[in-house]
Protein backbone atom coordinates (compact mmCIF):
# COMPACT_ATOMS: atom_id res chain seq x y z
CA UNK A 1 0.00 0.00 0.00
CA UNK A 2 0.95 3.52 -0.18
CA UNK A 3 0.99 5.74 3.04
CA UNK A 4 0.67 9.67 2.63
CA UNK A 5 1.44 12.30 5.35
CA UNK A 6 1.30 15.89 5.14
CA UNK A 7 3.10 18.32 7.52
CA UNK A 8 2.76 21.79 7.99
CA UNK A 9 5.95 23.81 8.65
CA UNK A 10 5.48 25.70 12.27
CA UNK A 11 7.14 29.15 12.32
CA UNK A 12 9.69 30.15 14.83
CA UNK A 13 8.46 32.31 17.84
CA UNK A 14 9.46 36.47 17.20
CA UNK A 15 10.10 38.12 20.49
CA UNK A 16 7.99 41.15 20.70
CA UNK A 17 4.49 41.59 19.87
CA UNK A 18 2.17 40.65 17.25
CA UNK A 19 -0.08 44.13 16.33
CA UNK A 20 -1.47 42.88 13.49
CA UNK A 21 -3.33 39.90 15.26
CA UNK A 22 -6.91 40.64 15.58
CA UNK A 23 -6.69 43.91 13.76
CA UNK A 24 -9.47 44.73 11.19
CA UNK A 25 -7.59 43.19 7.92
CA UNK A 26 -8.77 43.86 4.08
CA UNK A 27 -7.63 42.82 0.64
CA UNK A 28 -7.42 42.86 -3.36
CA UNK A 29 -9.82 40.09 -3.53
CA UNK A 30 -10.77 36.52 -1.42
CA UNK A 31 -10.85 33.45 -2.50
CA UNK A 32 -14.90 32.13 -1.90
CA UNK A 33 -15.55 28.98 -4.03
CA UNK A 34 -13.40 25.58 -2.77
CA UNK A 35 -12.98 23.60 0.08
CA UNK A 36 -13.17 25.15 3.62
CA UNK A 37 -14.15 28.70 2.09
CA UNK A 38 -14.54 31.41 2.37
CA UNK A 39 -11.00 32.32 2.70
CA UNK A 40 -11.32 35.63 4.21
CA UNK A 41 -8.87 38.93 4.78
CA UNK A 42 -9.41 38.54 8.77
CA UNK A 43 -7.97 35.01 8.48
CA UNK A 44 -4.51 36.26 7.87
CA UNK A 45 -4.21 37.74 11.27
CA UNK A 46 -6.55 35.87 13.59
CA UNK A 47 -3.45 34.65 15.27
CA UNK A 48 -4.21 30.61 13.83
CA UNK A 49 -2.55 28.10 12.19
CA UNK A 50 -5.13 26.31 11.03
CA UNK A 51 -6.90 29.41 8.90
CA UNK A 52 -5.90 31.46 5.85
CA UNK A 53 -6.52 34.34 3.88
CA UNK A 54 -6.41 33.19 -0.15
CA UNK A 55 -6.67 35.78 -3.20
CA UNK A 56 -7.99 35.30 -7.07
CA UNK A 57 -5.75 33.57 -9.28
CA UNK A 58 -4.29 36.33 -10.68
CA UNK A 59 -1.62 39.49 -10.42
CA UNK A 60 -0.94 41.55 -8.49
CA UNK A 61 -2.96 41.04 -5.48
CA UNK A 62 -3.00 42.81 -1.51
CA UNK A 63 -4.02 41.99 2.03
CA UNK A 64 -3.33 44.74 4.42
CA UNK A 65 -3.92 45.35 7.96
CA UNK A 66 -4.89 48.80 9.72
CA UNK A 67 -3.22 49.01 12.92
CA UNK A 68 -5.27 52.03 14.46
CA UNK A 69 -2.63 54.48 14.34
CA UNK A 70 0.82 55.04 13.01
CA UNK A 71 3.01 53.07 15.15
CA UNK A 72 6.20 51.48 14.82
CA UNK A 73 7.46 48.12 13.80
CA UNK A 74 10.51 46.33 13.33
CA UNK A 75 9.74 42.40 12.11
CA UNK A 76 7.42 41.24 9.93
CA UNK A 77 6.56 37.21 9.66
CA UNK A 78 4.39 35.57 6.54
CA UNK A 79 3.44 32.06 7.22
CA UNK A 80 2.60 30.92 3.47
CA UNK A 81 0.24 28.02 2.13
CA UNK A 82 1.34 26.12 -0.55
CA UNK A 83 -0.06 29.24 -2.70
CA UNK A 84 2.67 31.93 -1.91
CA UNK A 85 4.08 34.94 -3.36
CA UNK A 86 7.71 34.74 -5.70
CA UNK A 87 7.68 38.50 -5.53
CA UNK A 88 5.97 40.55 -3.36
CA UNK A 89 6.86 43.66 -1.12
CA UNK A 90 6.02 45.32 2.49
CA UNK A 91 4.22 48.65 2.59
CA UNK A 92 3.11 51.29 4.67
CA UNK A 93 0.79 54.05 4.75
CA UNK A 94 0.10 56.40 7.24
CA UNK A 95 -3.47 57.11 5.42
CA UNK A 96 -4.48 54.59 3.35
CA UNK A 97 -3.63 55.50 -0.15
CA UNK A 98 0.11 56.45 -0.48
CA UNK A 99 2.39 53.80 0.00
CA UNK A 100 6.41 53.74 0.08
CA UNK A 101 8.21 50.12 0.41
CA UNK A 102 10.07 48.74 3.66
CA UNK A 103 10.80 45.48 2.08
CA UNK A 104 10.87 43.67 -1.10
CA UNK A 105 12.32 40.22 -3.03
CA UNK A 106 11.62 38.70 -6.14
CA UNK A 107 13.05 34.99 -4.84
CA UNK A 108 10.08 34.29 -2.36
CA UNK A 109 9.48 30.43 -2.05
CA UNK A 110 6.68 29.87 0.16
CA UNK A 111 7.12 28.22 3.80
CA UNK A 112 7.77 31.06 6.22
CA UNK A 113 9.27 34.40 5.70
CA UNK A 114 10.44 36.26 8.70
CA UNK A 115 12.44 39.19 8.75
CA UNK A 116 13.89 42.16 10.09
CA UNK A 117 12.80 45.59 8.99
CA UNK A 118 12.33 48.68 10.22
CA UNK A 119 8.78 50.55 9.31
CA UNK A 120 6.27 52.64 10.46
CA UNK A 121 2.62 53.34 9.69
CA UNK A 122 -1.41 53.15 10.00
CA UNK A 123 -1.76 50.22 7.66
CA UNK A 124 0.34 47.53 6.70
CA UNK A 125 0.12 45.45 3.44
CA UNK A 126 1.76 42.95 1.66
CA UNK A 127 1.81 43.44 -2.62
CA UNK A 128 2.14 40.42 -4.58
CA UNK A 129 3.66 40.68 -7.73
CA UNK A 130 4.21 37.59 -8.57
CA UNK A 131 2.80 34.28 -7.90
CA UNK A 132 4.64 31.37 -6.62
CA UNK A 133 2.34 28.87 -7.97
CA UNK A 134 -0.65 28.72 -10.77
CA UNK A 135 -3.03 29.60 -7.73
CA UNK A 136 -3.73 32.61 -5.96
CA UNK A 137 -1.62 33.83 -2.89
CA UNK A 138 -2.55 32.49 0.46
CA UNK A 139 -1.24 33.01 4.08
CA UNK A 140 -1.77 31.44 7.15
CA UNK A 141 -0.49 34.66 8.57
CA UNK A 142 0.86 37.84 8.35
CA UNK A 143 2.79 38.77 11.35
CA UNK A 144 3.99 42.55 11.85
CA UNK A 145 6.21 42.73 15.42
CA UNK A 146 7.16 45.29 17.54
CA UNK A 147 9.72 44.48 20.17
Amino acid sequence: GIESRSFRVVPPSVPGTNIAQGRPTTASSYQAQGDGAPYLASLATDGSLTSRWASDWSDPQWVQVDLGSVVSFDHVQLVWEAAFGRAYSIDVSDDGSSWRSVYSTTSGNGGVDSFDVAGSGRYVRVYGTQRGTGWGYSLYEFGVYRR
